[in-house]
Order: structure tokens, then C-alpha cells, then sequence
């Protein structure tokens, strides 16, 4: 079965660009930090994670981010934004940036 998960995965990532990976990896590590700060028993708030996380990266323009990720004013801008694009169903979001 082990052997199945490596052709497996190994196949996947043959078929995808180098933007769609790197899209995915900077997507699975948001949201594994934001369930993380979520915490197991705030249901609602990992589902918000999971649901919107890939939208919000859109909106917050987070390929702009990584090409000046060196940059402090960009850092602050795209944390800003994408934290709160991450909503409860009455529109609050669930994570503030500190200042």
C-alpha cells in the first residue's frame, strides 16, 4: 500500500506546474495554521478555515505576497487581508493581526 501512495503522489506532482505546487503547499500550510489556531473544538471556525482559505489567498493577492515576501509593507498587507477574509456566517472575522 506504501508503495501505491508513493507512484501515487509521485504522478501528481509530475502532472502539475511548478505554480500549482507551490500554490498548494502555501494553501495546506495556511490552513494547517489556522486549524491550529482555530483549535479542535472550535468547529465552526475549522470549517471556515477549510472552506475559505484557497478564496481568501485570491482576494488577499498572495502571489504578489510571495514575490516580495522580503518586503515588510507587503508582509503586513497580505496578513491584514487575508486574516480577516476568514468569516463566521454572520461576517466577523475569526483571526485579527496584531498591529
Amino acid at each position: 500500500m506504501k508503495a501505491f501512495y508513493v507512484v501515487f503522489f509521485s504522478l501528481l506532482l509530475i502532472s502539475c506546474s511548478e505554480g500549482q505546487i507551490e500554490e498548494f503547499v502555501f494553501r495546506k500550510t495556511l490552513e494547517i495554521s489556522l486549524v491550529d489556531l482555530c483549535g479542535e473544538e472550535d468547529k465552526g471556525c475549522v470549517e471556515a478555515v477549510k472552506s475559505q482559505v484557497g478564496n481568501c489567498m485570491e482576494t488577499s493577492n498572495w502571489r504578489m505576497y510571495m514575490e516580495n515576501e522580503d518586503n515588510q509593507d507587503e508582509f503586513n498587507r497580505f496578513i491584514k487581508e487575508f486574516y480577516s477574509c476568514i468569516v463566521d456566517e454572520d461576517g466577523n472575522p475569526y483571526f485579527e493581526p496584531s498591529e
